[in-house]
């Protein structure tokens, strides 16, 4: 059509000629791409006389009088706030945990206030653009049926729209609203679900509703002609297919369809690992796949595509929940593994529960244990011997001693140099932490989040581990793996480089025995690789500044939380050793002493305890971890040799440090 026949129709919405140009392309790209006769009589008729206002008219009646969506993933998220839908009308944005307020409350969507601030982190133009808060002023609307939502989201709309193109290339780079992942994003949850309430307000025109119609078509074709890889790849395809099963009037709606789901299903296959982990082996970025695969499941059921997906889908759906569950701490939250912020299981069994065949083990943790039972299994802890995840646990009780284990490869992104690396709760606290390595921004603290200074492993001569491979194990691993109703034990070998050379400098061998129910002993080898001596230093971060020595044990140290639980930290030295030190706070020569926080925690100083060896050819390190319940007593260890004779919490125990594993 004409473009310039659209101009008179477009101009009242419009504040330059070039906007009203840019709206009036969008609007012939609609009435090209509907299927006249999905609209009806009237609107072929319209059509049919170039009516340009009526065929606007009663095309927009008809997606007005559509049915809701019925799929639950596509309704308002519950409980929402007031307070941040109110912010947004007034243009008040927190993204990434970053604050910034726009003049007048008109968004600048390319604008970035961490080049103004520091430190630069790209992650806030694009997830400013993901429109979280649409679905926040929804629900507002919804509830109050105050038009000033309904205003402010047509204004924040008409502006996104003037103020955004794709690009023709590097779509995915820095400053871009296009980036594949949230046009995914977008088409499968903000934008859906904006749209789905707002078309009911008299006060958003029919010509604003078309508008965005014609830019989530534009966006489903552009992840169709361009697919990215990994977890991006399952949001895009998320957001096409919901798109082309809620818009079936679209002439390309059913090839938008069969792509997605021939994408989707391919991708599932290749990224959930046999022991039902995400092959990026962080818990957040499975609860992401999980979420994708949840959302157009839950969509296709609604939408009557249900018979697109087969039982194998089910079944690796299934899959994905079980590793969560088995990789469960005792407040069923997950561990952060990789770049991971703090993800609760209920995030996967909530969901699972709604969608897939029942099973007892939903019910326990949706029913935080009064309902349902726990995974099967000889003994409550688990090996997921693909992602390399060893999970000790003494039971499913809230107040069990829990430890993870990592022995398994990267991941294959969102990656930490964090090899053979532990984290221990106790109950719902964490004792020693891994704290999911901070934003996605360009700063010292990112650099150090993510590397072996952040974890808790070994140094040599200072320097972290750094490896490049393997990303993902094709086949099942070998830990070593022992568990019964006396101890677990896991072992793993790390024997890569070191430093940004990637020096081969020494050989570690970490082995980890669980004595049930309630401490731990991390015994940590080190062989020289180069013939040369190195010094040695193993490291614990507790997320606290208080950590006390103990006169009782020589070199032992004990955390001050304040909570229910601290932990005591104590070596079984040899004489060859320093320390231990600890350190809080530390920036130079190198940062030490840090709480690298994601996204419910910030940046704060916490304590790094070390302890090193003299240089040496080899060198083990035993270390014996008690979470310890406030005001109890401590406990009690006699040595003799390699043998040592534990009494704790009224138990006397018998560990052999030349044979862990017996």
């Amino acid at each position: 059509m004409d473009i310039t026949r659209l101009l008179p129709v477009i101009a009242p919405l419009a504040e330059t000629k070039d906007i009203a140009h840019k709206y009036a392309v969008h609007l012939d790209e609609l009435l090209s791409s509907i299927r006249p006769e999905a609209i009806g009589d009237a609107y072929q008729a319209a059509l049919a006389k170039e009516d340009i206002p009526a065929a606007v008219r009663v095309c927009a009646a008809h997606f007005r009088a559509k049915p809701d969506a019925g799929a639950p993933s596509l309704d308002i998220r519950s409980p929402y706030s007031k307070d941040v839908a109110d912010r947004a009308v007034r243009g008040e944005m927190r993204v990434i945990n970053i604050d910034w307020t726009f003049e007048n409350g008109r968004i600048n969507y390319l604008f970035d206030p961490t080049e103004l601030k520091g430190p630069r982190n790209y992650e806030w133009v694009w997830q400013l653009n993901r429109h979280s808060f649409w679905w926040q002023m929804a629900a507002a609307y919804r509830e109050t049926g105050n038009e000033t939502y309904a205003l402010a989201f047509e204004r924040q709309l008409l502006d996104w729209i003037a103020q955004t193109d794709c690009p023709e290339k590097d779509w995915n780079a820095p400053g871009s609203a296009w980036r594949t992942i949230e046009c995914g994003i977008r088409l499968m949850g903000s934008w859906q679900i904006a749209f789905q309430i707002f078309r009911h307000s008299s006060r958003v025109s029919d010509l604003s509703l078309l508008l965005m119609l014609a830019s989530m078509r534009r966006q489903a074709a552009h992840l169709v002609a361009h697919p990215h890889i990994g977890n991006w790849l399952m949001m895009e395809s998320t957001g096409v297919f919901t798109f082309s099963a809620l818009y079936p009037e679209f002439r390309e709606a059913e090839e938008f369809r069969e792509t997605a789901v021939g994408r989707f299903l391919r991708e599932m296959d290749l990224q959930i690992l046999p022991d039902g982990m995400h092959n990026e082996l962080t818990p957040d970025y499975q609860s992401v796949v999980w979420g994708c695969a949840a959302n157009i499941y839950d969509v296709a059921c609604h939408e009557g595509f249900r018979h697109e997906f087969p039982r194998h889908f089910v079944e690796l759906m299934e899959r994905t929940v079980h590793a969560a569950i088995l990789l469960s701490t005792p407040a069923f939250t997950q561990p952060r593994t990789n770049d991971c912020y703090t993800i609760h299981t209920r995030t996967f069994t909530g969901r699972a529960d709604q969608l897939l065949p029942p099973s007892a083990e939903y019910d326990f943790v949706n029913s935080n244990r009064r309902e349902g039972r726990p995974p099967e299994g000889k003994t409550a802890s688990a090996f997921l011997p693909y992602a390399g995840f060893c999970v000790m646990r003494s039971g499913w009780d809230e107040n069990a001693a829990y430890l993870c284990f990592d022995v398994g490869p990267l991941g294959r992104m969102h990656i930490h140099q964090d090899k053979l690396n532990i984290n221990i709760y106790k109950g719902g606290e964490e004792l020693i932490f891994d704290d999911g390595g901070g934003q996605y921004e360009i700063s010292e603290a990112r650099k150090y989040g993510i590397s072996a200074y952040d974890h808790n492993t070994v140094l040599v001569d200072g320097l972290g581990q750094n490896r490049r491979e393997p990303l993902v194990s094709s086949d099942a691993i070998d830990a070593g793996w022992v568990s019964n109703d006396r101890f677990d034990y896991a072992q793993g070998t790390y024997d890569q480089g070191f430093g940004p050379d990637m020096l081969p400098l020494a050989r570690h061998i970490r082995r980890v025995r669980f004595e049930k129910p309630g401490f731990f002993c991390v015994q940590d080898s080190l062989t020289s690789a180069d013939g040369s001596e190195h010094e040695y230093e193993v490291l614990f971060h507790l997320n606290t500044l208080k950590v006390d020595r103990l006169e009782a044990f020589p070199g032992a140290m004990i955390s001050d939380f304040g909570k229910t639980y601290e932990v005591l930290i104590l070596p079984i030295g040899d004489g060859q050793e320093t320390g231990p030190t600890v350190v809080s706070g530390q920036t130079e020569p190198f940062m030490r002493g840090w709480y690298v926080g994601r996204n419910e925690e910030t940046l704060h100083k916490a304590a790094t305890v070390g302890r090193k060896s003299f240089p040496s050819l080899s060198h083990t390190f035993n270390t014996l971890i008690f979470p310890i319940k406030r005001g109890d007593a401590l406990p009690e260890v006699h040595r003799s040799g390699s043998r040592l004779t534990i009494v704790f919490n009224g138990q006397t125990h018998e560990i052999d440090l030349d044979a862990l594993n017996r």
